[in-house]
C-alpha cells in the first residue's frame, strides 16, 4: 500500500498497544493465582478426594468394615449374655434401644469436647462452649428449627419408624419370616439411590442386588407363619431402611454445610441431629408395646434399686458401643456408598450364620446352604462391578487432568516475561514495524 509522496512509513507500536499487552499479562497472572488458591482450598476441604482404587483407601474401608463387624458381633454377644434366658429375657428391648439413642446424643457433645481439647489444644471451658456439633460445620452457626426440619427430620423419622415397625412385627411373625422380608431392603435402597442420583441406573447392578437378596432369603428359609399386619410392618421397615440409608449418604456426601473429607466429624454432627427424634419415636413405641412402668418391682432387671442401677450400667455400656458402631457405619457410607454398606451388611449376615454353625452347632438345610452360596456369588459380582466403575471414574479423572495440564501450558505461554512476536503480523503487538492505514490507526 502506498501514500502520496512515496512508500508507506514504518513506525514502532504505540504506547496503547504496550499497555494493552501488559494488562493482558497481569490479568492472566491474577487468573493463574486465583485458580491455584481455589485448587488448594478444594484439596484442604476434601473436594479433590483420594484415589478409591488405591491400597490406602482399600485398607481404610476394610478397617471400617472390620470395626463395624467386630462391634456389631460384640454387641450381639453382650446382649445375649446379659439379657438372655440365663438372667431372664429382657422384657423391654425397645426401651434399651431408645435409651441408647438418647445416650448417643450426649456422646456426640463429649466427642467434640475431646476434639477441641486434644486437637485444638483449648481449655476445658472453651472446649465445652464449642461442644455443640452444629457449631463445627462450615456454617459455624446454630441450626435453626426450620433448617433442622429440612435436613435431618425426614431421616430421623424414617430411622425411628424403621426400628419401631421392625420390633413390633416380631409380635406377629417369626424371626425367619422377618429376615426373609427385610432382605428386600437392598432393592428399595437401590431404587432410592437411582431416584436421588447416588447411583447410575444399571440393569447389571439391579440384577446383582437381586442375586444378593435371593441368597439372603434362601439362607434363612424355613417354616414361616404368615400374618398380614406383621407382613405390612416388616415391609414398611424394609422400605424405610432403604430410604434412610440413601438419605444418610445424601447428607454425608452432598451436604454443603459439611467440610469435605471430614467423614468422622460429619458423621458425629449427623448423628447428633438425628438422635433426639429417633429416640423419641422408639421410646413412644416402647411405651405403647412394652409398658415399661409396669416392670418396676416385677422384672428381675428392676426388682430392686441395685438391679435397676446394674441394668442402667448395662444400657450405658451397650449404648456407648452402639455409638462407636453407628459412627463406623456412617463413615463407611460417607466414604463409599449406601449400596456398598448394604452389601457388606449381607456379608455380615453370612458370617453370622457361619459362626452359628461352627461355634454353636446350628443346623442348616440344603436350601440354606445354597442360599449362602448364592449370596457369596452376589457379593463377588458386586465387588467386580464396583471395581470396574471405580477404574472408569479414575480414567475419566485422568483425562480431565490431562486437559487441565494443557490449559496450564497455554496459560504459561501467556505468562512469559517476554511475549514472543506472533508469526501472524495481523495479531502481533510487538512487530518492529507495522503499516498504518489511511486514518493512522
Amino acid at each position: 500500500r502506498e501514500e502520496r509522496g512515496g512508500a508507506t512509513p514504518r513506525v514502532k507500536p504505540d504506547a496503547r498497544a504496550h499497555r494493552s499487552a501488559s494488562r493482558i499479562q497481569k490479568a492472566f497472572k491474577r487468573y493463574k493465582l486465583d485458580r491455584e488458591k481455589v485448587r488448594r482450598n478444594r484439596e484442604e476441604r476434601g473436594f479433590i478426594g483420594e484415589d478409591k482404587t488405591s491400597w490406602s483407601f482399600t485398607v481404610k474401608v476394610v478397617g471400617l468394615v472390620l470395626t463395624w463387624y467386630t462391634l456389631s458381633t460384640a454387641l450381639t454377644v453382650f446382649n445375649k449374655v446379659i439379657y438372655g434366658a440365663e438372667h431372664g429375657k429382657f422384657p423391654a428391648p425397645l426401651l434399651v434401644t431408645g435409651s441408647g439413642m438418647l445416650l448417643q446424643f450426649f456422646l456426640c457433645r463429649v466427642f467434640f469436647i475431646g476434639y477441641h481439647l486434644f486437637v485444638h489444644k483449648r481449655t476445658f471451658g472453651d472446649a465445652f462452649r464449642s461442644s455443640n456439633p452444629n457449631m463445627n460445620t462450615e456454617e459455624d452457626a446454630e441450626t435453626s428449627w426450620l433448617i433442622w426440619g429440612k435436613r435431618y427430620a425426614p431421616v430421623s423419622f424414617m430411622t425411628g419408624l424403621d426400628y419401631g415397625a421392625s420390633n413390633l412385627s416380631f409380635v406377629y411373625i417369626t424371626v425367619s419370616f422377618y429376615t426373609m422380608c427385610k432382605s428386600s431392603s437392598p432393592l428399595f435402597l437401590l431404587l432410592f439411590a437411582f431416584l436421588l442420583r447416588l447411583e447410575q441406573p444399571s440393569f447389571q447392578l439391579t440384577g446383582i442386588m437381586g442375586v444378593i437378596m435371593s441368597g439372603v432369603m434362601m439362607s434363612v428359609f424355613g417354616e414361616v407363619k404368615f400374618h398380614a399386619f406383621g407382613f405390612f410392618l416388616v415391609m414398611l421397615a424394609a422400605f424405610l431402611s432403604g430410604w434412610r440409608w440413601g438419605y444418610v449418604q445424601l447428607l454425608l456426601q452432598k451436604g454443603s454445610w459439611f467440610g469435605k473429607g471430614k467423614s468422622l466429624k460429619n458423621s458425629v454432627i449427623t448423628l447428633y441431629n438425628m438422635t433426639p427424634l429417633m429416640s423419641g419415636i422408639v421410646l413412644f413405641f416402647s411405651f405403647i408395646i412394652e409398658r415399661p412402668w409396669t416392670l418396676i418391682g416385677k422384672s428381675a432387671y428392676f426388682s430392686s434399686f441395685g438391679d435397676f442401677m446394674l441394668t442402667s450400667g448395662f444400657i450405658l455400656f451397650s449404648g456407648t458401643v452402639a455409638f462407636v458402631m453407628v459412627l463406623a457405619e456412617f463413615v463407611l457410607v460417607g466414604e463409599t456408598s449406601a449400596v456398598t454398606f448394604t452389601v457388606a451388611g449381607s456379608l455380615k449376615e453370612l458370617l453370622t450364620v457361619f459362626a452359628g454353625v461352627v461355634i454353636f452347632g446350628d443346623k442348616i438345610s440344603a436350601v440354606n446352604g445354597a442360599g449362602l452360596g448364592i449370596l457369596i456369588i452376589g457379593v463377588v459380582l458386586y465387588n467386580r462391578y464396583k471395581l470396574k466403575k471405580l477404574k472408569e471414574q479414575k480414567s475419566d479423572t485422568t483425562k480431565e487432568l490431562e486437559l487441565q495440564n494443557l490449559d496450564d501450558l497455554e496459560d504459561q505461554n501467556l505468562l512469559d516475561e517476554s511475549v514472543q512476536p506472533s508469526s501472524d503480523p495481523v495479531f502481533s503487538l510487538y512487530d518492529d514495524e507495522f503499516e498504518e492505514d489511511e486514518n493512522g490507526i
